[in-house]
């Protein structure tokens, strides 16, 4: 899923790309999204994703990352968005398309080296070492796809 398509199933969020203060990626407030704009496409996508997941998982302020349920909340945001724009289906896909290197699946979901490894480690602690998943067996470290 692109970082458009991504933006299409969303028109009521307002989506602005910002100069934040360091340390801060992208914000999420009242149906408004920040995103800090000297970060890459792929960047920007993966942070919209995370944000995206805050509209969807969470209430209130949550920006207080000392205290321990908004860093629960934080972390289900951001799962949220390794679902969402790198979902099973979506790795499977990947597969069926012949990409099996970090590189060719990072540029056919338009996401990072480092939040594709995330995902996959969400995965790994969710599902265990593998998950067989529609008609598919899937590894999670390394990954590897094979159908059954």
């Amino acid at each position: 899923m692109s970082f458009e398509k991504l933006l299409m199933e969303y028109p009521q969020i307002c989506i602005m790309e910002k100069d934040l203060p360091k340390g801060l990626s992208g914000l999420y407030y009242d149906n408004n999204i920040e995103i800090n704009k000297s970060k890459s496409s792929y960047e920007k996508h993966c942070i919209l994703a995370e944000e995206l997941g805050h509209y969807e998982t969470s209430t209130g302020n949550i920006t207080d990352l000392g205290n321990i349920n908004n860093q629960k909340l934080e972390l289900i945001a951001r799962r949220w968005g390794y679902e969402k724009i790198v979902s099973l289906d979506h790795l499977i896909e990947c597969y069926l398309h012949g990409y099996t290197t970090v590189e060719e699946i990072c540029l056919h979901l338009e996401i990072t080296a480092n939040y594709l490894k995330e995902a996959l480690n969400v995965y790994k602690q969710r599902y265990g070492i593998s998950i067989q998943y529609k008609e598919y067996e899937l590894f999670f470290d390394p990954l590897n796809i094979s159908k059954k």
